[in-house]
């Protein structure tokens, strides 16, 4: 509608990307809050504002921001923030200017990604994207890194925690690092961190595992989901290959053909979250052997277990782990607990812990002294095949005892012949 100004509205998001350009310039003000409004440029382009009458007569007006950078909660807050201001006799227009010259997380963020993140290992940058995309810069991306503070920190903590406490401990770690990479680079003062008081709640360790019946329940769902359709046999084996590997769920999925030595019968891992030095080495069961002679007769990609495009992994755990829960009856289960359940079984079978970390791949790195045969003949191999005739016993309804060992099948590259 054209025209210098509109009745008063109360405006909302909604509202305020509904309005158009009219060829020339308009306000809309807004009933809440006296002086707020938004200015919509002759283009359609439109800009949160607030106005304040002087002491003179005169007329001020001060701008928030462009209406697709803020929200109308935060520049109606802001513009309240702002009269207040006003009416204590500061300058609203020298205190907008100022905090402008600032700068904000979101530019905290972007020095990161530039300058740090690329020094991190790439499964560590994706966690950390993925805590900055969704939880923190949501949060506080416009917020002035020089003035976020503990309240601002509690806010964010105790609203992610509602429904992911984990998620919330791993948000306030990674906004603690940004704050100090913020001191080192002099854009806080040096010293006050928040997230340093902050208190967290502690994190219950997890104790899952599966027991040999839950197991068997977990390969007749695999089984039955596939024979339907309704499950790719691909993600079928990748189920079963965390749980006869131990292997962590990224591992599996970015474990590349190439990495693969059935000579040795081992797979190497480049990157890998426990040591940043070399390289990590892990024997080959005959189970894992049996899967990968599988998975390489339709062999489409260089991953292992490939995504729907050939040069990504797979990138849907998640989706398919709920029809298998549903279908197993184990609505609790992770990824993880597989993990848990292989190193408790290696455990249970006699091996000393070290063995089960080496399987795990804690060890530092390289796997030395009496570890370093990763044949049949290794003590690595042989822990590694025990556990894996245990499991795959329980994953075939065998119900094996616990600590005894199981009956195996056919050893090394024969189990793939």
């Amino acid at each position: 509608m054209p025209g210098k100004t509109r009745s008063n509205v109360k405006l909302t998001d909604t509202r305020v990307h509904e309005f158009k350009a009219t060829g020339t310039q308009y306000r809309v003000w807004d009933s809440l809050i006296p002086g707020f409004h938004v200015l919509v440029q002759p283009s359609g382009s439109g800009s949160f504002r607030v106005q304040f009458q002087r002491s003179g007569g005169s007329k001020v007006s001060v701008s928030i921001g462009d209406v697709n950078a803020w929200n109308v909660k935060e520049a109606r807050e802001k513009a309240a923030a702002l009269r207040k201001m006003h009416e204590e006799g500061r300058d609203p227009q020298a205190f907008m200017k100022e905090e402008r010259s600032g700068k904000t997380l979101e530019m905290l963020v972007d020095l990161w990604r530039e300058d740090y993140a690329p020094r991190l290992k790439a499964s560590t940058r994706h966690s950390y994207e993925s805590l900055l995309r969704n939880v923190i810069v949501p949060s506080l991306g416009k917020r002035l890194v020089k003035d976020l503070s503990l309240t601002d920190v509690k806010s964010l903590y105790r609203e992610t925690r509602k429904s992911t406490p984990v998620q919330a401990n791993r948000a306030m770690a990674v906004l603690s690092k940004l704050l100090t990479i913020a001191e080192a680079e002099q854009w806080r003062t040096t010293g006050i961190n928040p997230c340093h008081q902050l208190e967290r709640e502690d994190e219950k360790p997890k104790t899952r595992v599966l027991t040999a019946a839950e197991l068997a329940a977990l390969e007749s769902a695999l089984t039955g989901l596939v024979t339907e359709g309704k499950l790719d046999a691909a993600h079928a084996d990748l189920f079963r290959f965390l749980a006869l590997s131990g292997l962590r769920r990224g591992e599996a999925l970015r474990l590349k053909w190439k990495d693969i030595d059935l000579e040795r019968s081992t797979m190497t891992f480049e990157e890998h979250k426990t040591d940043s030095e070399g390289t990590k080495v892990l024997p080959l069961n005959s189970h894992l052997l049996r899967i990968l002679g599988e998975r390489g007769k339709m062999r489409l990609s260089i991953f292992v277990f490939p995504g729907a495009s050939p040069d990504r992994p797979f990138n849907g755990v998640g989706k398919i782990l709920d029809r298998v829960r549903i279908r197993a009856k184990l609505l609790d289960i992770t990824p993880h607990d597989l993990r848990r359940t292989f190193c408790t079984v290696c455990n249970e079978l006699g091996y000393p812990a070290s063995i089960g970390d080496a399987l795990l791949g804690h060890s530092l790195g390289r796997i030395r002294d009496t570890y370093t045969q990763f044949g049949s003949n290794g003590i690595l191999g042989l822990a590694s095949q025990d556990v894996g005739d245990w499991i795959g016993a329980a994953l075939a309804g065998k119900m094996p005892r616990a600590g005894v060992k199981a009956k195996g099948g056919k050893k090394g590259k024969d189990a793939i012949a």
